[in-house]
């Protein structure tokens, strides 16, 4: 265990040697997530700055609705619902780090039935839209509601499966329930017949609020230019992929300058999905994917919720609860350094309770969403319906190093009156997310049926410690290459 002592060194030695491990904080963050500030977002930052450590700040700066689709345009019937469903039914968006906006798209089942996306833009905090929706037509039967040309995805509840591709530079989306259904993404091959899709991705280059996301003349006015947007990477990968995106969670890093995505897949809802590795190619240049299965669930079953990759040891994290058999585990985890698809029986899950300092048990749901804070390497959880409380905790291990069995958590309560106030009927899960480049974390609030909005909000988290000189050196030679698969952390205690 490493112990903290005290330096000796004079104060300006200290002050100096402070100033360089921010300075390598800082690069191995770039190193991490790409530029900091690859968008101007100064005015998320000015938000930023003039709130209070734990507190949260409305970042938008219209509605919701002022971006949704009318006329000719527009979908053709309300009793289809609107796209305050997005928000609202089992959903989650992406942060296109690039270009510092919000992608949100879904829908889906009984919903809605619309598959336009929606975009806000953190340069203004601004709502917009990135594309107008697909025609759809009923084929009946199982079939139901399918996309007249086949060249853009159903919608669909998107659980927590949303998710930007920072390499390739393009949104990409598991889906889950589509309209309406309730099963996965549907096309049709060259006879006719309905085979499955997905999953599909999204080019955040072609957005266009006046361009249907498909092929031209697909749209709800058949006037209407398509702008291509979608592409279906059915097909497109190596290896089997997993059956079932209900309740999924996901979660994305780079390895070896590859965008990989990890993703919880089951097709029974027993409760104990697996975990797969989605390796992605260089989408725009005919690159292909590959899938492999890589983790058993045995220890710690999960329904919907929401998941993390804990950077700094490897980890992948998501929570764990399922009504339907009770509450056995707060957290799950899988050790990605234990990857093994030949035999992914090898990396079982290892079943993480939550205690409070005072022994009391945390009472995990399924409505949480989750981040990690990378600079911190804390995760935070928010259920939404709390307002903006908050709870913290971080990966705990054994004298052996192993993932420890219990893990602290620690209550936030925020230092604003300004907060979030949604009810989040069917949980926060990706609607919550960590923001590399700001060191702040994003909320999507629940939309507002009165007003027809889903306010974005901040959470400006406290501040990380900077290490000590003492320490510094230390830290600094287990930094290593600051790859993504990072050198687990020593053990340590938690406190």
């Amino acid at each position: 265990m490493l112990k903290k002592v005290r330096s000796t060194a004079p104060a300006q030695t200290r002050v100096a040697l402070k100033g360089i491990c921010r300075t390598v904080l800082a690069l191995s963050l770039v190193a991490s997530f790409g530029p900091l500030q690859a968008a101007d977002l100064s005015y998320l930052q000015g938000l930023l700055d003039a709130t209070p450590a734990g507190g949260w700040a409305l970042a938008s700066t219209n509605r919701y609705a002022d971006a949704w689709a009318k006329g000719a345009a527009a979908l053709p019937d309300a009793t289809y619902g609107n796209a305050g469903s997005i928000v609202q039914a089992w959903s989650s968006f992406a942060w296109d780090s690039n270009a510092g906006n919000l992608l949100l798209w879904g829908g889906g089942h009984a919903n809605y039935f619309g598959n336009e996306m929606y975009k806000w833009n953190g340069v203004d905090g601004a709502w917009s839209r990135g594309s107008l929706s697909s025609r759809v037509e009923s084929l009946g039967g199982a079939a139901s509601y399918l996309v007249v040309d086949d060249a853009a995805p159903q919608s669909a509840h998107t659980y927590g499966g949303n998710l930007y591709l920072p390499t390739n530079n393009m949104f990409m989306t598991f889906g889950g329930a589509v309209y309406n259904t309730g099963t996965g993404f549907k096309v049709r091959d060259g006879n006719g017949d309905l085979v499955n899709a997905g999953p599909w991705m999204w080019d955040p280059t072609k957005a266009d609020p006046n361009k249907v996301g498909g092929t031209n003349g697909s749209g709800y006015d058949p006037t209407s230019v398509g702008g291509q947007m979608w592409l279906n990477r059915q097909g497109q990968a190596s290896g089997t992929q997993g059956a079932g995106y209900v309740n999924n969670t996901t979660a994305v890093r780079q390895e070896g300058g590859q965008d990989v995505v990890y993703v919880t897949v089951e097709a029974e809802s027993s409760g104990y999905p697996a975990l797969y590795r989605y390796a992605v190619g260089d989408v725009r240049n005919g690159g292909m994917d590959a899938w492999s299965r890589v983790g058993e669930s045995l220890n710690a079953p999960s329904a919907q919720g929401a998941a993390v990759i804990d950077s700094r040891n490897s980890l992948y994290v998501h929570t764990a609860s399922f009504s339907a058999i009770g509450f056995t585990a707060d957290l799950g985890v899988w050790e990605l350094s234990k990857n093994n698809p030949s035999n992914s029986s090898k990396n079982n899950d290892i079943s993480v309770e939550l205690l409070f300092a005072d022994g009391t048990g945390f009472d995990m749901t399924e409505d949480f969403g989750m981040a990690f804070d990378e600079r911190s390497g804390k995760m935070l959880l928010w259920d939404g319906k709390h307002a903006g409380a908050l709870f913290e905790t971080e990966a705990a291990f054994n004298a052996d190093g192993s993932v420890a069995s219990t893990w602290l958590v620690k209550s936030l309560t925020s230092t604003t009156s300004a907060q979030p106030s949604g009810t989040f009927l069917t949980g926060v899960l990706g609607k919550w997310k960590y923001i590399p480049e700001l060191g702040a974390f994003i909320a999507l609030n629940e939309f507002d049926a009165a007003s027809e909005d889903a306010q974005v909000w901040l959470y400006k988290p406290f501040a990380a410690a900077v290490p000590e000189p003492g320490t510094c050196a230390l830290w600094l030679a287990g930094l290593g290459a600051v790859g993504f698969v990072r050198r687990r952390a020593r053990p340590h205690k938690n406190a």
